[in-house]
């Protein structure tokens, strides 16, 4: 121990460690001109599915779910907004003062549609202001209202523009009755405001989702993507129970959906990344949101109905899941995509009353300068996809050949450069912490990984995002260092939905609790898988043993599952 120990810290400058580094710290939504919920048998695959989101128009949105009020959401929404109404009867008149407001009916899949009833001896359903112009008003029915029309200044439905196809679907059967759908959706007007949304859903039939016990959107890390972390993280085409988080959680009956951030489809040979100067971890939050919101859409057209969803980020992903429920601290409850947060192994402050903490914060001020400073000097990416994929696939293609380049330490092959990439301890953000947990010699030398098959990192190298935009970092580390002014932890302490942190005794551990205790919540769950006393975190579980070890189906992903069972109920 104290020779690995002595021999990590002195390898934290070399280069090779500097990208692992990087790794650790690793309302918009559609409108259909017909918007309904048909019987399960009566889809036709995916030339319907992919009509009918076609036909979508993407715009900032609320969904008002049964015993919600519709005109709350007439007076939280801002001009231009979309709003869903879940079939049902509404009690209620609506006063509409706003310009461009869509209001949209969903029917069930029971032939239930949207009604507004009359409250009691009212003239008129819906009134328009004066402020109120190019008011769309879809499947929605008025009873017992002493005129029954809708008004007749509304924008006629079939003046809708038809807008260009921008969702891209695709679904594999993954075995065992579950699929894995991907959505390519654009979300804006840059060249790169597009993410891919994942669904790993249990099925009766192909297009069929089965009724599902919970639900959770996963957001990876730094350098990774959907696959690289949660669906293969390695495993590639042995995909199952055992070697999958979102099968495993799918097996189980949660419904799993997952995001890849926009920049992870930058492609490699991009040149100019001037768009990535401002690309921070607000955008990354604000994508994720209209991901959430889009979800929530699909969820309730297959059947799942329209809750909010618990939000797990992974890394990198637990500052963008935590700043996208700081913002929506700042909407109205009926706006909101979040009902509870699981943030896995990282967070956004340290304990200054723990030495530790505080020596590790002043680490991470250090990182958050060097990052600032690289972003002052016209570098706005990050390229270690790029560094590690040639380690990674040496060590696939020619495990036994020696590493073909210096390295701190000498005369190792191709695999154990991989392993001790993956393996050897670093100091920040966490003690002695590591991406995966290792084995060593009396002399540092690796000998395979403790936990994960040697294979998993191996290809998990060879598959991560080519880029990452420095700003995400800097700002990250810059919220931890709590020394320089950022905003993605403004409304950190407003936050009051249900917690669970997940934390990896060799990883960053039990320093994520914290972050937790700073919110407003009052379901606080904090569970930290490690086997190893203190004295040897060097070699306990590792950041991502969490999801690629072979024992992380019992210890980490059951306990996930119980607590996204226990918290299944949806309440605004």
């Amino acid at each position: 121990m104290k020779n690995l120990t002595s021999l990590s810290i002195q390898l934290l400058s070399k280069s090779y460690f500097y990208v692992i580094l990087i790794l650790c710290i690793c309302c918009t939504d559609p409108v259909q001109e017909e918007l309904a919920i048909k019987e399960a048998e009566n889809y036709q695959g995916v030339e319907e599915w992919q009509e009918r989101l076609d036909a979508m128009i993407y715009e900032n949105s609320i969904i008002v779910e049964q015993g919600n009020s519709i005109q709350e959401a007439i007076n939280a929404a801002k001009p231009g907004e979309t709003i869903f109404v879940e079939a049902g009867v509404y009690k209620e008149v609506l006063t509409i003062d706003k310009a461009k407001i869509k209001l949209i009916g969903i029917e069930s899949n029971a032939g239930e549609k949207v009604i507004l009833e009359n409250p009691g001896n009212k003239d008129a359903g819906i009134r328009l202001g004066k402020l109120a112009g190019e008011i769309e008003i879809r499947n929605v029915e008025l009873q017992h209202f002493t005129d029954n029309s809708l008004p007749s200044n509304l924008k006629p439905s079939t003046q809708i523009a038809r807008h260009y196809r921008r969702c891209k679907i695709k679904r594999a059967s993954l075995g065992g009755n579950i699929a894995h759908y991907k959505f390519e959706i654009r979300l804006g007007n840059g060249e790169y405001d597009k993410v891919r949304i994942h669904r790993v859903v249990k099925e009766k039939r192909d297009y069929r989702p089965a009724r599902t016990k919970s639900e959770v959107f996963m957001i990876h890390g730094g350098s990774q993507d959907f696959d690289d972390i949660f669906l293969t993280a390695g495993a590639f085409n042995n995909i199952n129970a055992q070697t999958s988080s979102p099968y495993y959680l799918a097996s189980k009956g949660i419904d799993v959906w997952g995001i890849d951030l926009a920049w992870t489809m930058v492609p490699e040979e991009t040149s100019d990344f001037s768009f990535m100067e401002n690309w921070g971890v607000e955008k990354d939050a604000e994508h994720t949101l209209s991901a959430l919101s889009i979800a929530r859409l699909i969820r309730g057209l297959t059947g799942q109905g329209f809750g909010r969803l618990n939000v797990l980020g992974f890394s990198y992903g637990v500052p963008v899941a935590y700043t996208a429920a700081g913002i929506e601290t700042q909407q109205h409850p009926l706006c909101r995509n979040i009902k509870g947060l699981i943030p896995v192994e990282a967070g956004m402050k340290y304990d200054e009353s723990d030495p530790t903490a505080s020596d590790l914060r002043s680490l991470v001020c250090e990182q958050a300068a060097g990052f600032k400073a690289t972003l002052e000097g016209g570098t706005y990416n990050l390229t270690q996809g790029i560094d590690l994929a040639p380690i990674g696939n040496l060590a696939v293609n020619a495990p036994n050949d020696d590493f073909p380049l210096p390295f701190p330490i000498p005369d190792l092959t191709n695999s154990q450069v991989a392993i001790a990439v993956g393996a050897l301890p670093n100091l920040v953000p966490a003690p002695l912490w590591h991406f995966v947990a290792g084995e060593f010699d009396e002399n540092g030398v690796p000998l395979g990984l403790a936990y994960t098959e040697n294979s998993r990192w191996f290809n998990l190298l060879t598959t991560l995002a080519p880029y990452m935009p420095i700003r995400t970092v800097y700002e990250f580390r810059a919220c931890q260092c709590d020394e320089e002014e950022v905003s993605i932890d403004d409304y950190l302490d407003q936050i009051s939905v249900p917690i669970l942190y997940l934390g990896a005794g060799g990883g960053f551990g039990d320093f994520g609790i914290f972050t937790s205790s700073l919110t407003a919540s009052t379901d606080i769950t904090d569970y930290t898988a490690d086997f190893k006393p203190d004295s040897q975190r060097a070699f306990d579980y590792g950041h991502a043993d969490v999801f690629m070890a072979k024992n992380a189906p019992e210890e980490v992903w059951k306990p996930l599952s119980q607590w996204l069972m226990a918290h299944h109920a949806y309440s605004l």
